[in-house]
């Protein structure tokens, strides 16, 4: 696939409904993407490292990535836009210091949830692999130093389970209100999607998302919202509708609120390759997902890019009317 740069240039503002500050637009600034193209190739898009889970800032000037390079953990980088000099090249952010992951910013920009192996005091990683949810705030200073959420969120693992049993890593919001997390509680089959909400307190019980989004047999994970919060984008493993891999699903939310059945997304978008969503532009325009590069084998050699492609590119009304 030829890889094109893609320049992302703010153009004017909007009012969210989700939040109550405006926003600045962005467009892709010569056309429509109609095809999925890599985002920034060799600069967020390296050839020798592999790169997932892509966030913008809300005035689009700035976004949050993971890396990881060659044997290396995986870390949070970030770059930002100017007019007079474009994209920056990607520095590691200042709190990263552990493996690090799908950064999930607040519509404010000032609040930043991610996944993390780093230990959590007084508390014992009893299983095999534990991954939690950690979060830290912006200021004029930058940003905090991070602190986990409570066990509401990052399941206590109990001695003896494996992963990915609470492996917490996901954790998404369009309105700074309600949340869309994947982890796999004790007494399910696999990975599934739930839902939280922020209250002063803290978070409530995380509630599983319907059988129109999640299934017995399958896994589903890394929950990504549009952000008028009609659809629902997801990762899913082994479906029979699968074009071999992890495949990219959507859900969208009916006149009566519910999640209606989930669908692939086409050919396009899902190949023989493993993808995953990664996020859209705060504007609605732009979907960008990741997917994996085939080795010389023809195996998954562990590369993987980020690709953008425009929203309506999708067909997101014409899937569902089908």
């Amino acid at each position: 696939m030829k890889q094109l740069l893609i320049t992302i240039l703010p153009i004017f503002f909007f009012s969210c409904a989700v939040q109550e500050s405006t926003s600045t637009s962005s467009h892709i600034s010569e056309t429509v993407i109609r095809t999925p193209q890599v985002f920034l190739p060799g600069l967020v898009s390296e050839e020798e490292s592999t790169q997932f889970d892509l966030v913008f800032a809300p005035d689009n000037r700035t976004i949050y990535f993971t890396r990881r390079k060659g044997e290396e953990k995986q870390r949070i980088y970030t770059a930002s836009y100017s007019e007079e000099q474009g994209w920056s090249t990607p520095e590691l952010t200042s709190f990263s210091t552990d493996r690090d992951e799908y950064p999930n910013l607040t519509p404010d920009g000032n609040t930043l949830y991610f996944g993390s192996e780093r230990p959590i005091e007084g508390r014992p990683n009893l299983g095999n692999f534990d991954t939690n949810v950690w979060m830290n705030t912006k200021s004029n200073e930058g940003w905090s130093t991070p602190t986990p959420l409570s066990p509401t969120i990052n399941y206590v693992q109990a001695e003896g389970e494996q992963w990915p049993v609470s492996n917490e890593n996901h954790f998404h919001t369009v309105d700074g209100e309600t949340f869309y997390l994947c982890t796999q509680r004790p007494g399910t089959a696999g990975i599934d999607l739930y839902q939280t909400t922020k209250t002063t307190s803290g978070f409530t019980e995380p509630q599983k998302l319907p059988a129109t989004i999640n299934t017995e047999k399958y896994w589903e994970y890394a929950p990504k919202l549009s952000p008028d919060g009609n659809y629902l984008f997801f990762q899913s493993y082994g479906r029979p509708d699968t074009q071999g891999g992890d495949d990219i699903y959507v859900s969208k939310r009916g006149v009566d609120g519910q999640w209606q059945q989930a669908l692939p997304l086409g050919p396009m978008i899902n190949t023989g390759q493993n993808e995953c969503p990664t996020g859209i532009t705060w504007d609605g325009n732009f979907f960008f997902f990741t997917r994996d590069e085939p080795s010389p084998e023809g195996d998954y050699g562990g590369i993987s890019k980020i690709y953008v492609i425009s929203m309506e590119a999708l067909q997101l009304e014409t899937l569902f009317e089908e």
